[in-house]
């Protein structure tokens, strides 16, 4: 017998659901022939257009039945798989109330993040980056802030500076815009609060648009949704939030969603098309996250990836590839390269001289990325050498760490590509989550960090739709869906908790220091900043205790070393700070630099004038003031100096110097008395010695000098000359 036709067969189907159901039939089977007979029109319709292709291509070709699919989709006939690609089938049906819905939902996840816009504390780098920094204040031209690095520095910058080449201008001019909006709107002094609330609306707009992408990519609702909730609730974001600096990533981030819905919009569906102004929009967008943080570049290497895995174009593939290369090419030409300089403190790995040492300890690093990725615990605002100990044998235990993340990384590669033909989504994933981090891996470019958890930013978009589509096959097939969903719901709970305890560890920079030190107590620059904050606190043999467990961990870091100089200094034990001093100047000065080697030299400039080291004095106050002049005490040591060697005009033109920087200093004022008197000038000695008195009368040296002055003083006693110095931080 002869095999039936399409044709005949759906004759056959109509000829059967046209007897019509019997009135036995239920109400549901009734349903059932109808809809059968609907089935068998459309399969017919099929047919025809199937004999209409095979008619003008006897031969027909994969593009045949391509062409023969679109011209029945205005029918919307369900096509077998086999006829075309997953990403022809892959249409869009959220509707708009539904997309809000979920949406609103994801957002709402964020809303606890936007209690740090009540902080008032800046963090870290922060002051570098934006309240010393004049470019992020509005006070450098734009044209001149497109020729400088996010701190500041020229990308071309003179001897004796270094550039870190990591130029995001895109941010260090929004810094700027919200500085001068501050200042326009009375917000002068609380700057950081505006600025943190920009950083929350950036991430609650991401969290919304990795819910677009999951949803486009056609995971289930519930499982979009919870992977969407997953990022936003993430808790390594919340240095990206509270620390203004993180923004960087959060921004590049967003611009990276943006390019890649674009992207899926024109390419999932059943007619994809790319023209030539789509690549100019997909190039622009990136060039845009790239410049506001160096991962974004990536994106474009991202699409030509997924390009191959969903339509295999040849030609969009190497053209997204040619565009990522000269993207990325234009950016290292215009900065200078890619080369940059990082202290030994902060990237240790780069200065061993094994090579085994230097490729295992990256890729312990790898391994812990990982590991904070899909569960961070006890997190540290940084991870500074001996944080995490270097690798220097393959008897390490810590090798089980390294083998196991590449392991499922490979199981998770293997698994994404047999399954990429029907459900390429976990590849996309996998994509999304390795792409993005090979910037920050130290393979290619040297990272100024030993880990950064802000880093993981957009890493994290394809962490949660990885988690989107293992879960949603998973809940289709397997007998244990509901413990599979329970599992990473919990895993949802436990962020959301995570990031509440660690939004309170950023309420201030006491807490954040002092909290991770507690378990971080390896961590060279941890261990400094509790002693930096306990310092602050007038706690000085507390932080004197710190810094010396500090330079136990490692000995060669000249900050410590004139930290514990300047808290000997406060203490009065001179000979002691001498010593931190000499070892500083005998080589150990790794931390300083052009840029701040102004604070040893104005101090130990300092404490040879109290130890009656005049010249000597007076050569490093005149070094360090010319280097950075807003010293108070400074100055006032600089003109007690001079005044000792006979050169009144000089110490005057010091205290006036110093008065400009503290008009309310009782002790500079006293000394410009001292100094007036020894010339006789008593107009300006008894103004001078009034307003002295009128700022601080219990100042010893103040008392001394106005007793002196009124004629109550002793036979033989002279007016004393005022030396003094402030705790850090205080002027």
């Amino acid at each position: 017998m002869a095999k039936p036709t399409p044709s005949e067969v759906c004759e056959a189907i109509q000829r059967l659901v046209a007897l019509g159901p019997s009135a036995a039939l239920a109400s549901d089977a009734k349903a059932d022939a109808e809809l059968l007979q609907e089935r068998s029109k459309q399969l017919a319709d099929f047919s025809v257009a199937l004999a209409e292709a095979a008619s003008k291509q006897k031969r027909a070709k994969p593009a045949g039945l391509a062409e023969a699919s679109a011209s029945v989709a205005g029918a919307k006939c369900a096509r077998p798989a086999s006829v075309g690609r997953w990403a022809d089938n892959a249409a869009f049906q959220e509707s708009w109330g539904s997309q809000l819905a979920l949406g609103l939902c994801v957002v709402c996840l964020t809303l606890p993040y936007y209690i740090c816009v009540t902080y008032t504390s800046w963090f870290v780098d922060e002051g570098f980056a934006i309240y010393r920094n004049p470019d992020a204040k509005g006070e450098t031209p734009i044209l001149e802030v497109l020729k400088h690095d996010f701190w500041g520095t020229s990308l071309n910058p003179p001897e004796g500076y270094n550039t870190h080449k990591s130029y995001r201008p895109l941010v260090t001019l929004s810094y700027a815009a919200e500085w001068l909006l501050c200042q326009r709107f009375g917000y002068g002094g609380r700057e950081m609060q505006p600025m943190r609330l920009l950083s929350c609306v950036v991430h609650s707009l991401n969290a919304s648009l990795v819910l677009q992408l999951i949803l486009r990519l056609g995971v289930t609702r519930p499982w979009a949704l919870l992977g969407a909730a997953l990022f936003a609730a993430h808790p390594i974001h919340i240095e990206n939030i509270v620390y203004l600096v993180g923004r960087a990533d959060a921004l590049a981030t967003l611009f990276s969603l943006l390019v890649a819905l674009i992207y899926l919009r024109r390419t999932l569906c059943r007619t994809p098309s790319l023209p030539w102004y789509m690549y100019l929009v997909l190039i622009l967008l990136t060039a845009t996250a790239g410049l506001c943080k160096e991962p974004g570049f990536t994106i474009l290497f991202f699409l030509a990836c997924a390009e191959v895995v969903l339509r295999s174009r040849w030609r969009h593939f190497f053209g997204l590839l040619l565009s990522f290369a000269s993207v990325g090419a234009v950016r290292i030409w215009y900065v200078g390269g890619a080369e940059a300089g990082f202290g030994y403190v902060d990237t240790p790995i780069k200065y061993m001289d094994s090579r085994l040492t230097r490729t295992l300890s990256y890729l312990y690093q790898h391994a812990y990325y990982a590991k904070i990725l899909v569960l961070p615990w006890h997190q540290s605002w940084d991870y500074s050498y001996d944080s995490l100990p270097m690798l220097h044998t393959f008897e390490d235990v810590r090798m089980m760490a390294i083998i196991s993340a590449y392991l499922s990384i490979a199981a998770l590669a293997a698994l994404g590509l047999r399954l990429c033909a029907r459900a390429p989504v976990l590849i996309l994933g996998l994509g999304l989550t390795i792409i993005p981090f090979i910037p920050a891996s130290n393979l290619f470019f040297l990272v100024g960090t030993t880990i950064g958890e802000r880093l993981l930013y957009p890493c994290t978009v394809g962490w949660s739709l990885m988690v989107a589509s293992v879960g949603s096959r998973s809940s289709r097939r397997s007998p244990l869906r509901g413990v599979i969903w329970g599992a990473f719901a919990l895993l949802l709970c436990v962020y959301l908790w995570n990031s509440h305890v660690r939004m309170g560890h950023w309420t201030s920079t006491t807490k954040l220091f002092l909290t991770d030190a507690e378990h971080w107590s390896r961590s060279v620059k941890v261990v400094h900043s509790k002693a930096s904050e306990l310092q602050a606190k007038d706690d000085l043999h507390g932080a004197l205790e710190y810094y010396l467990k500090s330079l136990a961990i490692f000995d060669d870091q000249a900050i410590t070393d004139y930290c514990i100089a300047r808290i000997y200094i406060n203490l009065g034990r001179f000979d002691e700070a001498r010593q931190r001093f000499d070892k500083i100047l005998n080589g150990h000065g790794i931390g300083f630099h052009d840029g701040n080697d102004f604070l040893w030299m104005t101090d130990l400039g300092y404490l040879l004038v109290a130890t009656g080291s005049v010249e000597g004095g007076i050569h490093y106050l005149k070094e360090g003031l010319q280097r950075f002049a807003y010293s108070c005490y400074g100055w006032n040591a600089l003109g007690v100096a001079q005044l000792r060697m006979g050169q009144h005009e000089q110490a005057v033109q010091s205290f006036m110097q110093g008065l400009q920087c503290d008009p309310d200093s009782a002790s500079i004022w006293s000394n410009i008395a001292v100094a007036f008197a020894q010339r006789q000038q008593v107009p300006e000695l008894t103004e001078a010695m009034q307003k002295a008195w009128a700022l601080n009368p219990q100042r010893p040296a103040v008392a001394w000098n106005m007793r002196i002055f009124t004629g109550q003083g002793l036979p033989g006693e002279t007016p004393q000359l005022d030396l003094y110095i402030p705790l850090p931080g205080r002027r």
